[in-house]
């Protein structure tokens, strides 16, 4: 196995490529996990993506799977945290000093992938923002977003607070 292949797909993050490498070498989570010392639910947890890599588990993994470039799974992660950095700094994004956190009480506005809950956010400013929030995504979205939303009343919770907002920006 080529380990520099894997190091330099920085796109793909290390638990789908111990995933692979697992599958490769015909090894189940099970075995894997009895292999390392560590539990099945850590194991599938890293694969999953709900945990990350630490040096300790990289290098156990790495004997286990017969890799022998130390901390190869840890540097995967990192070179993937390096990836999804640079995809959030070049995502166009609205002025957030314009948005509030009581708005959007459950998510971290600077994660938001905001081209993809375009449809999400501008419900969510329609029912609960301010008008500079309102004022702000239409700025950041456009005319055309703004008109299709309130053709398409299914997802509001709130549709009669919405279509008055909207009255506020001339639609």
């Amino acid at each position: 196995m080529n380990t520099d292949t894997y190091l330099n797909m920085s796109s793909v993050p290390a638990g789908a490529i111990l995933y692979r490498i697992a599958q490769q070498k015909h090894m189940h989570q099970t075995t894997l996990a009895q292999k390392t010392g560590l539990i099945p639910q850590r194991i599938n947890d890293l694969i999953m993506g709900r945990r990350r890599f630490t040096p300790s588990n990289s290098l156990v993994l790495e004997r286990a799977l017969d890799i022998s470039l130390q901390g190869f799974f840890y540097k995967i992660q990192a070179n993937h945290d390096v990836y999804q950095a640079q995809l959030s700094d070049n995502q166009p994004k609205p002025n957030l000093n314009k948005l509030t956190q009581t708005t959007f009480w459950d998510v971290d506005l600077s994660k938001l992938e905001w081209m993809k809950c375009r449809d999400w956010a501008i419900r969510r400013v329609l029912e609960y923002g301010t008008q500079e929030e309102i004022e702000e995504l239409y700025r950041f979205y456009g005319h055309d977003a703004f008109v299709k939303i309130k053709e398409n009343p299914k997802g509001f919770m709130l549709y009669d607070v919405a279509l008055k907002n909207l009255k506020t920006i001339g639609l």
